[in-house]
């Protein structure tokens, strides 16, 4: 049994059997009070994306565009194991480190809610792999975008 699993809330009321109806998926991370990377990706392309969720992160850009979905669909083939075991609130009653706040979020087309939501030390053992999964994926899926976006700001 993994550490956070004695936090394990109880099955949300809005719960879905898997991703494939997932329209929507958000994460944000927050180091010692500082948002770090914020990524919203979208059914249609859409791409938000906010930092490189370093502890030191100094990007405070936010870049708003269209892209096609691969990187959507890329991340929302990890979410399935989030929705089925993780949703709800779990802390670390004895987080080390600076304090770290993670919310995995998705939305279904007919606007149903979830969140994976994470308080823990930047010390801590931290979320789950399949959490983590998710947010490797949205960072991995996003990145040449991103990089793009700031090129193009930057008047490159």
């Amino acid at each position: 049994m993994g550490f956070f699993d004695r936090f394990k809330s109880k099955p949300a009321a809005t719960r879905i059997k898997s991703a494939d109806n997932v329209a929507r998926i958000m994460v944000v991370l927050e180091c010692d009070g500082d948002q770090v990377l914020f990524i919203l990706l979208v059914d249609d392309g859409t791409i938000n994306r906010l930092g490189t969720g370093a502890e030191d992160n100094r990007e405070q850009d936010l870049y708003i565009g269209v892209s096609d979905t691969v990187a959507f669909q890329a991340v929302r083939d990890v979410c399935s194991p989030v929705i089925d075991d993780w949703i709800g609130g779990f802390g670390d009653s004895a987080a080390a480190g600076k304090p770290c706040k993670l919310l995995v979020g998705f939305q279904t087309a007919a606007g149903a809610e979830m969140l994976s939501q994470w308080e823990y030390g930047t010390k801590s053992k931290g979320p789950p792999a399949e959490v983590i999964a998710v947010v490797k994926q949205a960072v991995q899926s996003t990145e040449d975008w991103y990089a793009a976006q700031k090129t193009l700001s930057a008047g490159g």
